[in-house]
């Protein structure tokens, strides 16, 4: 009789179909990286790219995909690959993207590239800027313009000035601070025990006090570009971008 096989070819035909529709959709990310400077990277430098879930403020960035490639010329073409399943709306999702050679960092992204969500499309042209050695930093001064992604706009606002060997003074905007930063190449840390006055402080400068004081221990490397400093978290977002004075 017929019958049962063509019981057995739609019970077939239906499981066929619901793996079908279980599976996701793979999206793609594509674009360049490129950077200002006139200058040729090391036969050996890679880029790496990552997009990023960056929809918590307060919280890590969640990677969902990253390639690295070799450098032979800039611009640098790049395509990532995701699981569509994992986009949704109404989060914030960025490409970010560094140059190294080896463990040292030769050039990083300063600022995010949104992708996929609010209006942005699924294509980024990355614009790197040159991550300096400590030294770069030496009989400098900067006033802090943008904290945790908001510019700042208290009357007095943070500064911080760096002498040899990673010695750093500064003001939060209230309290007057000091201590010595640790510095290899592009990696920058800050003390958890800097000294500090005590002095009280309106609300408003508090606060911002208080963020900057804390976006500092965040900060694990930075980059300069002209009169322009930024220091980034371990995910590469820059908690705190500085104009320079000095």
């Amino acid at each position: 009789m017929p019958f049962p096989k063509l019981g057995q070819a739609i019970v077939a035909c239906a499981i066929v179909l619901t793996v079908l529709g279980t599976q996701s959709h793979a999206g793609m990310v594509t674009g360049t990286a490129t950077y200002r400077e006139r200058i040729a990277v090391p036969p050996d430098a890679t880029l790496y790219v990552e997009l990023q879930d960056v929809s918590l403020a307060d919280a890590p960035a969640v990677p969902l995909a990253a390639k690295r490639y070799a450098v032979t010329s800039v611009p640098t073409q790049f395509e990532l690959t995701f699981d569509d399943a994992l986009i949704k709306e109404g989060h914030r999702y960025v490409v970010r993207a560094t140059i190294n050679q080896g463990q040292d960092l030769l050039f990083t992204t300063d600022t995010a590239y949104p992708v996929l969500t609010d209006g942005a499309g699924n294509s980024a042209d990355l614009m790197l800027v040159q991550a300096q050695g400590g030294a770069m930093l030496e009989n400098t001064q900067w006033t802090a313009a943008v904290l945790n992604g908001a510019p700042i706009d208290t009357e007095r606002r943070p500064e911080i000035s760096f002498a040899q060997g990673g010695a750093f003074s500064g003001s939060g905007g209230c309290n007057r601070f000091n201590g010595q930063a640790e510095i290899t190449g592009a990696s920058i840390s800050f003390p958890d025990n800097m000294a500090a006055t005590l002095m009280a402080c309106p609300p408003e400068l508090e606060e911002v006090e208080r963020q900057f004081f804390a976006a500092l221990q965040n900060v694990t490397t930075y980059a300069m570009e002209g009169d322009a400093l930024a220091f980034l978290d371990a995910a590469g977002e820059p908690v705190i971008k500085f104009a320079r004075t000095q």
